[in-house]
């Protein structure tokens, strides 16, 4: 691909976010990146988008985007209602896409969503954002030093006033016609990836939730234990509450064998690291953006500056992919194991049972 040129479905919270930073990437790669068109139902926003990040064209209609003869990819950033028939149009046309999480309403529409993309031979990216966080990269290759030794215990807790209301305002989210669930699938699916991510797959997991604000299918509270090959087991919380000015906030702490390493911050920020018998360490937000630009390698200089952005260094890897013939990463397939584990999620806290992972099979 000579050039990544976009449109963009979506001009919601996580539309913005995305259009802003490949605004930036744009920007930095005028010929080799370029935002065609945003469509959105809402004239305000989308037109506000086209004048702000320099989209050529705004629409009411998404059909004017999936049919739009100059662009050759796609980012779907609509509720998750909407997913699959965007992504069967996006793939009739032959487009790449960029998907945000969760990947659909059920693993079993998921799975329609990633066969479609294959047999179509487009590249396809999921927004599980965490992979490019610097605070979990760096906490991650912390994990990996040998001198760490194995992880032995996980503690996981991740709250967010509940996204109806405040920062993430976002009201179809307590409607289960248009969410694939509650805060597990809609905000904890993140966690799930992570987790994987750090530890490979869970051998078996048990589960609990709670719905006490009252909206039908759509929990707020989600308790999990699980176990992976190694015999590690990792607790995480996930829960949506009503404090309204609680920042959106994630607290991991791993325990190793000769380490402990641990962080209150989920995209920049310090983390903290205890080797041995040494003392305990604190990372600096800078030494912590250090160490993360060694990982991630070269970016170009004018988005250097940005490299602690984690949704720009996520989109600046899928445009990356896209110009370099590359799979992007994480693909549409990592995007469906982490559906398939929510739904284990679920069927373990309704039904109170203990489940094995290799032999579980999502409803279909």
């Amino acid at each position: 691909m000579q050039k990544v040129r976009i449109g963009m479905i979506g001009a919601g919270i996580i539309g913005g976010t995305h259009s802003a930073v490949l605004h930036q990437i744009c920007t930095a790669l005028p010929e080799r990146a370029e935002l065609v068109a945003i469509a959105d139902p809402l004239e305000e926003p989308r037109e506000m988008f086209r004048s702000l990040y320099g989209y050529r064209e705004a629409f009411a209609d998404a059909r004017a985007v999936l049919e739009h003869r100059d662009i050759n990819t796609l980012f779907v950033c609509v509720p998750t209602n909407c997913h699959a028939e965007i992504v069967h149009a996006a793939v009739a046309r032959g487009l790449h896409l960029f998907c945000e999480k969760p990947l659909a309403m059920s693993y079993a529409e998921g799975a329609e969503m990633l066969a479609a993309v294959e047999r179509a031979g487009v590249k396809a990216q999921i927004g599980l954002v965490l992979r490019y966080s610097a605070v979990y990269t760096v906490m991650r290759s912390l994990l990996l030093d040998p001198q760490s030794g194995p992880p032995v215990a996980v503690v996981f807790r991740d709250d967010q006033c509940f996204p109806i209301r405040g920062l993430h305002f976002s009201a179809w989210r307590a409607d289960r016609k248009q969410t694939a669930g509650g805060t597990l699938i809609e905000h904890g699916v993140h966690d799930l990836d992570l987790l994987t991510w750090f530890f490979g797959q869970p051998r078996r997991l048990r589960a609990w939730e709670q719905n006490r604000a009252g909206h039908p299918g759509v929990e707020d509270y989600v308790a999990i234990e699980l176990e992976f090959e190694n015999g590690l087991r990792a607790q995480l919380i996930n829960l949506w509450h009503d404090v309204l000015q609680r920042h959106s906030n994630r607290r991991l702490e791993i325990f190793c064998q000769k380490a402990f390493i641990a962080s209150s911050h989920d995209m920049s920020g310090t983390v903290t690291w205890q080797c041995g018998d040494g003392d305990e360490k604190r990372l600096a937000e800078d030494d912590v953006l250090r160490r993360y630009r060694e990982i991630a390698g070269t970016i170009p200089e004018a988005l250097s500056p940005l490299a602690g952005v984690a949704y720009l260094m996520q989109d600046l890897a899928f445009v990356d992919a896209l110009l370099s013939g590359r799979d992007p990463h994480p693909g549409m397939r990592v995007g469906l194991e982490a559906q398939r584990l929510a739904e284990a999620v679920y069927h373990a806290a309704l039904s109170r049972d203990e489940v094995e992972l290799a032999a579980f099979r999502p409803a279909t």
